[in-house]
């Protein structure tokens, strides 16, 4: 494995750990695929290692290894995608939610169970509720010092197998408190409380040796100490460890490219065909190429994004675009390492075709594409504003054309109609096929947002301007051709280059 100039001696130490476990564990991760077998055995070895602690702080039994040390167990163990799928999805998921909103009682209790190999699960998804997650329905109903859990969550990793279970449940229907996000509230829910049980264990692509099931909560009673945070606080738990989990979720994707890489070049290099090895053919080098592109990229994205969690940054929009590139990225890979490899790349004795499967999986848990595209868009939006500032042009005084200027115009003491409509019809000149935003315009007028709404409405009714409006109010405006008309005459906008004679015009 490459390391990064800013991983600690301790990280060095740890890949090489986890490396060596995992060539050590390889035949019976093999083995277990082909019994269908969940190989509990290997998550007890697991947990005697301390791998599940990497992300667990020193003070609670871990190895404080951050998201970095996160990050690198979940690449090598990937190289074992059933396994690492568990340990991506349920060793490591919700221990953010408990650092930042447990108590410290809840904390000590377990984050320790964690970092001793427990396993656990994420319980999010319902019959109703899926990346739509705030439509959970799920009911906790407050009694006493104890939740009364009533409901049903699918597609969960490791139903049936997990000791420990993250849940999240509707704990009002307020339309206010839906509005604002308050309405769901966390729980862990442990292994063994009445009314707690499996209703369905599914067949799912890839998940060989990982079980995946429905759950059924009827009458489920969890004690108030096993709450995470306050009620209608779900939501914000919920959301606390996400760009945590999708940055593991993102290196767990990259361990499968490794694996696909490191599985299709030994086979191109002795299968021969048309009298050569098939790594000989051009067609099959572009391919490696662009996996052996895909891996750095997505090496570099992986272990910057964590190493800007370790730092404290927000890394929202980083961890989305990291699990979009990866995720897509893993997908096309395998499709490409089976095409390089042939037939033998779609039968079980390579590991193109599990991985191929749980590629696609990982497309849509833990955030769909189009959901991780939404939440880059969003916070982009915000986050990035002051770069997506329009650059300011005007006319130029000889040559006539639009350029940029770094001048600020000249504020006017106050705005009349007819200069917002000259306003108007300068930007018509420079910007002849988009709308002025009232920020746009209020840089040219010392006065106030509602005086300007109020004298666009006014030229409105007259149809000098075009308005556009959202659920927020006035946004944009544009002089309408008798708006143009009204500022200036037909030859105030007329241009053409030098290269146009008077005989070519009209």
């Amino acid at each position: 494995m490459d390391v990064f100039p800013w991983w600690t001696e301790e990280h060095k130490r740890f890949a090489v750990e986890c490396r060596d476990f995992v060539e050590r564990a390889m035949p019976r991760h093999v083995e277990s695929k082909w019994t269908r077998e969940f190989p509990k055995d290997l998550f007890e070895e697991i947990g005697r290692g301390g791998f599940t602690g990497a992300g667990v702080p020193k003070e609670y039994g871990g190895l404080g290894l951050g998201a970095t040390g996160a990050c690198i167990a979940s690449e090598e163990f990937n190289y074992m995608p059933g396994v690492g799928r568990v340990f991506v999805g349920n060793l490591l998921g919700g221990l953010r939610q408990i650092i930042e909103f447990g108590t410290e009682e809840q904390k000590k209790r377990f984050l320790p169970r964690i970092a001793a190999g427990e396993i656990g699960a994420i319980v999010i998804t319902e019959p109703f509720a899926g990346t739509d997650a705030a439509a959970i329905d799920t009911k906790a109903k407050r009694e006493s010092n104890a939740y009364v859990l009533n409901g049903k969550k699918r597609f969960i990793v490791s139903a049936g197998v997990a000791t420990r279970h993250m849940v999240y449940a509707r704990t009002s229907n307020d339309p206010e408190d839906v509005r604002n996000y308050r309405h769901l509230t966390a729980f862990i829910v442990e292994k063994g409380l009445p009314g707690f049980t499996v209703e369905k264990i599914n067949e799912i692509a890839g998940f060989k040796n990982v079980q995946n099931g429905v759950l059924n909560f009827d009458n489920v009673v969890v004690p108030m100490e096993n709450r995470i945070g306050e009620e209608g606080q779900g939501w914000k738990v919920m959301t606390a460890g996400l760009n945590f989990e999708r940055t593991l979720v993102s290196a767990q994707a990259l361990g499968w490219m490794q694996a696909i890489l490191g599985s299709v070049v030994p086979h191109a290099q002795r299968r021969v065909q048309f009298g050569r090895p098939t790594i000989d053919i051009p067609a099959n080098q572009f391919k490696i190429a662009d996996l052996i592109m895909k891996i750095k990229i997505a090496r570099l994205l992986t272990y910057y994004t964590a190493y800007l969690w370790d730092l404290g940054a927000d890394i929202t929009i980083d961890s989305n675009v990291l699990k979009v590139y990866n995720c897509e990225g893993s997908m096309q890979a395998s499709l490409d390492g089976i095409q390089v490899v042939g037939g033998e790349g779609i039968t079980a004795f390579y590991p193109l075709e599990e991985i191929m499967n749980v590629s696609k999986v990982e497309n849509m848990a833990g955030g769909s594409m189009e959901a991780c595209r939404l939440v880059i868009f969003r916070t982009a939006m915000r986050q990035m504003a002051e770069a997506f500032k329009a650059q300011r042009k005007v006319i130029h005084e000889k040559l006539g054309i639009p350029v940029p200027t770094a001048n600020e115009p000249e504020k006017q003491a106050d705005a009349d109609e007819e200069k917002i409509l000259y306003t108007l019809a300068e930007d018509y000149r420079v910007n002849p096929g988009l709308y002025m935003s009232l920020d746009d315009i209020g840089e040219y007028f010392d006065t106030s947002r509602e005086r300007l709404e109020e004298i666009l409405l006014s030229l409105e009714t007259k149809g000098l301007t075009r308005l556009y409006r959202t659920k927020k109010g006035l946004q944009l405006a544009k002089a309408t051709y008798d708006g143009l008309k009204a500022a200036h005459p037909a030859e105030y906008y007329r241009w053409f280059p030098d290269w146009v004679t008077e005989d070519r015009i009209f």
